[in-house]
């Protein structure tokens, strides 16, 4: 089987705030296993007073505008973050292989609570195969327990899932809104094709949001 996408979002980060960190690189924090591929993320850590600061749970994004000739352009990377004490306060650190994609060991950044993150699913090893939209799964391949519920997707044509519509089959309906369709006039419908509302191997993309 395939691997396919896991965007997961998090429902909280609307009260999320913004700050201004600096981020070291430190040998205290280690490389995971899959970070490269897209499988895990990279560690991150901070104190309390700066997780707090921040509004943050579990996730961080570290984002820099950085100068590519004559572009601006801007690098964020999603973390897990693991509270550490002796991290100083509005200091984030992070692993050397993590700092590679902003160019530097040390430098300033923008740190928020993570809106949302993608992850490399490998099938085969994956809870998600026979799911539907709706359903509540539990993932724990990000050493942390994530409680997931499934909001839709799209298979390897593009066409989305559709929580009306059983099972894992492609239809072709008639439809009024979305997922598949944004009507630009009230009571406006098109035939379209859309996915049913189960994860099959076809899918490329499966949604989710974190429950709390």
């Amino acid at each position: 089987m395939p691997d396919f996408k896991l965007v997961i979002s998090d429902p909280g980060s609307t009260s999320s705030k913004v700050e201004n960190v600096k981020v070291k690189v430190s040998d205290k924090v280690q490389a995971q296993s899959g970070e490269k591929e897209g499988k895990n993320l990279p560690i991150a850590k901070m104190n309390e007073k700066t997780k707090q600061s921040l509004n943050a749970d579990m996730f961080v994004t570290l984002e820099i505008t950085k100068q590519e000739g004559d572009k601006l352009s801007k690098i964020k990377t999603h973390f897990r973050i693991e509270v550490d004490s002796t991290v100083p306060e509005n200091e984030i650190w992070i692993s050397q292989e993590a700092s590679e994609k902003y160019g530097a060991s040390e430098f300033e950044a923008k740190a928020y609570r993570t809106k949302a993150f993608q992850l490399t699913v490998d099938q085969n090893k994956s809870s998600l195969i026979g799911r539907k939209i709706g359903d509540v799964v539990e993932l724990g391949t990000l050493g942390v327990p994530l409680k997931l519920k499934i909001t839709g997707g799209s298979d390897n044509s593009g066409f989305p899932m559709r929580p009306d519509v059983g099972g894992g089959v492609k239809k072709r309906l008639l439809i009024s809104g979305p997922p598949g369709y944004h009507p630009e006039e009230d009571g406006e419908r098109r035939r379209k094709t859309v996915r049913g509302n189960m994860v099959v191997q076809e899918l490329v993309q499966v949604n989710a949001i974190i429950l709390r």
